[in-house]
């Protein structure tokens, strides 16, 4: 098991989506929350779980993405050796293709 390490883009943008969803629904945020861990468990557990269909298509080497079941968002992140490198928690109607996903 590899543990993931959220990058700061990654903190505020899981921020942005607890807060976003806390003006809608105390309940909403606290799921949010508890998706987000269990999707950051599985890919702990299974790194080659999330898609590189990003890596491709922007020319990120090993970028994947996975999606959470109950809202629209991708996590994007690196597999290195001994850990995970997320980069960014981003809602999948955000243009993604001209977003900084903070990756050298």
């Amino acid at each position: 098991m590899k543990k993931a390490r959220p990058g700061i883009d990654a903190q505020q943008d899981v921020e942005n989506a607890v807060l976003h969803y806390a003006e809608q629904s105390l309940n909403a945020s606290l799921f949010f929350v508890e998706e987000y861990k269990t999707a950051i468990t599985a890919i702990e557990r299974v790194p080659g779980v999330g898609s590189l269909r990003f890596a491709n298509e922007l020319d990120i080497p090993n970028l994947r993405a996975c999606s959470l079941h109950s809202f629209p968002y991708l996590i994007f992140y690196i597999e290195h050796g001994d850990f995970v490198d997320v980069v960014r928690v981003l809602h999948s109607s955000r243009d993604i293709y001209n977003l900084p996903l903070g990756v050298a």
